[in-house]
């Protein structure tokens, strides 16, 4: 596509449907702004809301099918687990229906349509969305890989990120690094692929990241050959296209043992402008130390979160000099949550940036963003990874001797009081996360990104 004026280009965004991974571009799409450049963000309507908050324009797909209010309309809908064998498979009937329309949208000329809404210059395409990239790529759209996530392909080294598996130090390792990635392609065939011929293709209509046989498909339509390791890589998450890749972490948390594969680091990812509610609770006593705990906004993902939430409260009952703060994001059971006391703030929604400026400590699942913000922030961290690529990064986290790590479904709220001391206390863990930022500071600046995504969308 020939880009008519190289110092103010259109440029096109979209991020998997999780508020999380459209936080860690905000950042960077400010700084094209900066430039000059037209930014816009495609998506489903859930997330309007969250991008024009930010000044970013913002293209609805499948509206018709998801309207907004559908993510809330669908956690709530999981509680049919609860019912009978017969409204199971009934809802499951309903679920294929509306994926096989989704499908209708990518394939049919919507999704196209969409894309060519404001006749953008390059996408910036979330890896996981790999089917937005193969119709940008059809429709001759210039395209980057976004990651969010520290996800790698088969090396000898590091394990998968999903593993809280330790980079290969010794014979032994290697042999457990190898098996980790062995065993992860062996149960990856068994718990998603096989499991989505047997109990449908359907999770969440956005969320097809694992569907081998739909990416094939995809792909093939798209005129986009799918030959593996040679237009995409089988990683933990899933098939992905092979192109040029930014990933928003620095290079420095990553294992220093780490393949040479190309791929450029945002150095500094951490969008301290981001727009949020601000916190007006006046029961938040700023005179005691803050105990913030998230697993995000997707805490009804997590099997454990109803116990893990629990512990956290007792925890806040043990230390009544403390402040805590619980954000159980899309959690819609909190009606069997424990009472809370009166050092405790329960809530769907926080100003994370707000929070950390002045916590003493954080709980969190292991989301990179909330990482990395802990480490701008300066917050030591206990780390409950649940899936994903949380388990790798808790193991990097605690490698990196920032955190201090527990289970989501065995630790109590003694457990996690002596945690809080420690990582309160602990003053190595203080000035790693000091030195952590400081190499974070002096890595890859981010214009040289800005200027690698002018390039590509120019010689193209």
């Amino acid at each position: 596509m020939p880009v008519d004026n190289p110092d103010k280009l259109t440029i096109a965004i979209s991020m998997l449907s999780e508020n999380g991974h459209y936080a860690g571009t905000f950042r960077l799409a400010r700084n094209l702004r900066a430039r000059g450049h037209r930014v816009f963000y495609i998506g489903i309507a859930d997330f309007r809301e969250l991008v024009t908050a930010q000044g970013f324009e913002f293209v609805s797909f499948a509206e018709d099918l998801l309207p907004p209010g559908y993510i809330q309309e669908f956690v709530s809908s999981q509680s049919i687990r609860s019912r009978g064998i017969v409204e199971r498979i009934k809802k499951r009937g309903k679920d294929e229906q509306v994926f096989s329309a989704y499908l209708d949208r990518i394939l049919g000329g919507s999704l196209d349509d969409c894309l060519l809404s404001f006749k953008p210059d390059l996408l910036l395409c979330d890896t996981f969305v790999w089917y937005i990239a193969a119709r940008a790529m059809k429709l001759g759209i210039p395209t980057i890989n976004l990651s969010i996530i520290l996800s790698l392909f088969k090396n000898p080294a590091i394990p998968p990120v999903i593993y809280s598996v330790p980079p290969v130090q010794d014979w032994r390792s290697a042999l457990l690094v190898r098996g980790a990635w062995i065993w992860m392609r062996f149960s990856f065939f068994f718990t998603k692929r096989l499991a989505s011929v047997f109990l449908g293709r359907f999770r969440f209509p956005t969320r097809m990241h694992h569907l081998v046989g739909v990416f094939l498909e995809i792909a093939r339509e798209s005129g986009y050959g799918p030959r593996e390791n040679v237009t995409y890589w089988y990683g933990e998450m899933g098939p992905r296209l092979i192109l040029p890749e930014i990933v928003f972490c620095p290079e420095t948390f990553q294992f220093s043992s780490k393949p040479d594969d190309g791929r450029m680091y945002l150095g500094y990812p951490v969008d301290a402008e981001r727009k949020e509610e601000s916190f007006k609770d006046a029961d938040l006593d700023k005179q005691k130390p803050l105990v913030y705990c998230s697993l995000g906004s997707s805490a009804f993902l997590y099997p454990h979160a109803e116990r893990f939430f629990n512990a956290f409260i007792g925890l806040s009952r043990l230390r009544s000099e403390w402040q805590c703060v619980l954000h159980i994001g899309d959690y819609r059971y909190e009606h069997k949550l424990d009472t809370a006391g009166p050092n405790l703030l329960i809530r769907k929604r926080v100003p994370q940036l707000e929070l950390l400026r002045r916590a003493a400590v954080m709980i969190t699942h292991g989301g990179l963003n909330s990482i990395m913000e802990c480490i701008h922030f300066g917050v030591p961290m206990v780390i409950v990874p649940g899936m994903r690529d949380q388990p790798g990064n808790s193991a990097r986290a605690v490698g990196h001797g920032i955190a201090v790590t527990a289970s989501m479904s065995r630790v109590t709220a003694a457990k996690l009081e002596k945690l809080c001391c420690r990582t309160m206390d602990d003053e190595g863990i203080k000035e790693n996360i000091k030195a952590m930022h400081q190499k974070i500071s002096r890595e890859q600046n981010p214009e040289e990104i800005i200027r690698f995504i002018e390039s590509y969308a120019i010689d193209l």
